[in-house]
């Protein structure tokens, strides 16, 4: 039989959630509640703060740690940047073109001891800069989502991660979507992967552990994070409809018909810029043959 003391595991786990209440009242308590100051433009989505709850989700979510640099566009108060810096250790910037919402947010950020850590911008979103961002976080409207999609896509690196809250992002499907449940409301979170860019002709080698090398060709057709290709190597085509990508990491296990052998393809791989480095596997009925792949794109 258990003892009825409470266990170290369950102290720590109450004390979090502890501290996550009192931060969460904290923030509340620290962000002003007066009024933004009137635009003399009209921005392109309105205020509506992000209940703190989803906020914490859209951070869990987007696995945030203390080396990320997290931008949320839209700030709005503050409180996701807040957020990130003060519970998940990161870096955070807001942008937002509401005078007095990045005034409210800087203050905040000063007195909750963070103004190094935690930047506010007066900026239109769009004429941002991003790149150095590792996470970008959304509470926009969805034409705004899909005119922001090249942008993203151009701009940040191969396996940052995007988190909208309620809207995604028109054909650019989400890699996973989860629901929150805020007072009785289920609240919608899209989560992406930004993935390289891979389509093309690709050309290369690949050789044995005994230095044999065959070359091969690849052309390559992607829609966002989904991929297909055509393998063309030793005189037989190849189809391989269901490319994994994540990031710059590509990947993919299928079975096939080669030389009129039933065959099982393994394959791991990078992606930097125009190259591709990576490792196959190839078995079959009676041999197993493992290549290093080595492919530059035309």
């Amino acid at each position: 039989m258990r003892s009825a003391q409470p266990s170290s595991k369950l102290l720590r786990l109450v004390g979090l959630s502890a501290a996550a209440l009192s931060f969460s009242v904290g923030l509340s308590a620290t962000i002003a509640q007066t009024p933004p100051t009137p635009l003399p433009i009209k921005p392109d989505v309105p205020y509506v703060p992000t209940p703190q709850n989803v906020v914490d989700a859209m951070l869990k979510l987007a696995n945030v740690k203390s080396n990320d640099v997290v931008y949320d566009l839209g700030s709005g108060d503050g409180r996701l940047v807040l957020t990130a810096v003060q519970q998940f250790g990161a870096t955070g910037v807001g942008v937002e073109i509401n005078p007095g919402l990045v005034q409210r947010s800087q203050a905040s950020a000063a007195k909750l001891g963070i103004a190094t850590r935690a930047t506010f911008l007066q900026q239109d979103l769009f004429q941002t800069d991003f790149r150095n961002a590792s996470v970008v976080t959304l509470y926009l409207l969805p034409k705004i989502n899909v005119q922001l999609r090249p942008k993203l896509l151009s701009d940040l690196k191969p396996g940052s991660r995007v988190v909208s809250h309620a809207f995604g992002m028109g054909d650019w499907k989400p890699d996973r979507t989860i629901l929150v449940n805020d007072g009785g409301r289920p609240r919608s979170i899209y989560y992406w992967v930004v993935p390289a860019n891979v389509s093309g002709n690709w050309s290369g080698t690949m050789t044995t552990k005994a230095g044999q090398e065959l070359p091969y060709t690849v052309q390559v057709n992607q829609a966002f994070q989904a991929v297909r290709a055509t393998v063309k190597v030793g005189g037989q085509t190849i189809s391989l409809p269901q490319v994994q990508l994540v990031g710059d990491r590509i990947s993919l296990q299928q079975r096939q018909k080669f030389n009129n052998q039933d065959v099982n393809i393994q394959f791991n791989g990078k992606i930097v810029g125009n190259t591709l480095q990576g490792v196959a596997e190839i078995k079959t009925p009676t041999a197993t043959e493992q290549y290093n792949l080595s492919a530059k794109r035309s």
